[in-house]
């Protein structure tokens, strides 16, 4: 179940290739994706690779987790997708050009094949996902301080479906890191549109929880003590996982 690599760049190679194999076995995968630093590298090397080995992207789906929302008289709305700690902006500007690096139009990651969740109706993204036979691939990340995972934290109930979540102080502190240039903490929105822990647990077909660098270390030894889910520590979710991988590299050990 936990897959050890001698560094990071190791790491994102495999997990890369392991997405592309089953991409090109199945010719059609969805892949669920989380925004941010821990899984930049494998975007980046799915890219370069897939380019590399001419297997097509065009029928990738992607799943992604989370974005940022604010209330405004009892009405939530999304954040500004131009902002730089948007995920929807991450997707567009971060993970679409990694992804469709050197790619012919026909071989490219398809826009329509990049999935939000709808902030007025959440509930439905869990319906679509299902309707779509689940996610073949999730690929999870871990708070490093408070295990959060997507916007899920220790105030979130197992069988959550996809939902709006408030966001706790550790969680945002957290968040500061993974957008650096959030000045302080007041900038920080303090709600999020997300996957719930049961979109995670029972749609998905293989978890991989990925945790690199000396920062995960913490989130690392909580996981492994833990050896089952704990509310406490959400990204334990992956334990709930019909099937399930951690993939970590030699700076967390």
């Amino acid at each position: 179940m936990i897959n050890v690599f001698a560094s990071e760049d190791l790491l994102s190679k495999n997990l890369a290739l392991l997405i592309l194999e089953q991409l090109k076995k199945k010719r059609k995968l969805i892949l669920g994706c989380p925004s941010g630093r821990s899984l930049k590298k494998t975007y980046y090397y799915i890219g370069r690779l897939s380019t590399k080995l001419n297997i097509s992207l065009n029928n990738l789906i992607i799943i992604m987790m989370d974005e940022y929302a604010k209330k405004n008289k009892g009405k939530f709305y999304l954040v500004d997708p131009s902002s730089h700690y948007s995920c929807v902006r991450f997707s567009n500007n971060v993970l679409k050009k990694l992804l469709n690096y050197k790619k012919t139009k026909k071989n490219k990651l398809q826009n329509k094949n990049i999935l939000f969740p709808d902030i007025n109706k959440p509930y439905t993204f869990d319906k679509k996902i299902k309707k779509m036979g689940g996610i073949d691939i999730f690929l999870l990340a871990s708070g490093s301080t408070d295990g959060h995972v997507a916007f899920n934290n220790k105030n979130t109930k197992i069988n959550s479906k996809c939902h709006i979540e408030k966001l706790v102080l550790k969680q945002r502190i957290d968040n500061m890191k993974t957008f650096p240039n959030f000045k302080n903490i007041k900038e920080v929105p303090i709600y999020g549109l997300t996957v719930g822990l049961q979109t995670i647990s029972s749609l998905s077909k293989l978890a991989i929880l990925v945790l690199t660098g000396s920062e995960k270390k913490y989130a690392y030894k909580k996981i492994i003590s833990l050896n089952k889910f704990d509310k406490s520590w959400p990204s334990s979710i992956i334990y709930m996982c019909k099937n399930k991988k951690i993939f970590v590299d030699k700076k967390v050990l």
